[in-house]
């Protein structure tokens, strides 16, 4: 399932859960139980354990992670 990045229409808080791509669009905010609007698929890393794999770091280059409303 893809974790997706959500902002509250309330409080403007930016939250992550994991949908189904069929699930509703919408998500109630674990701050303030205001409604939300999917912003898009979250950033992640993978890692692998085989040959070829580097150091098994983040996809995005091992940085701290960066919300795209910062």
């Amino acid at each position: 399932m893809p974790l997706y990045e959500y902002r509250c229409e309330s409080c403007r808080k930016v939250f992550e859960a994991y949908k189904r791509l069929s699930d509703d669009a919408k998500e109630s905010c674990p701050a303030c139980g205001g409604g939300s609007s999917r912003v898009g698929i979250s950033l992640f890393s993978a890692r692998g354990s085989g040959s070829g794999s580097g150091s098994g770091g983040s996809s995005c280059g091992g940085g701290p992670r960066r919300s795209p409303f910062s």
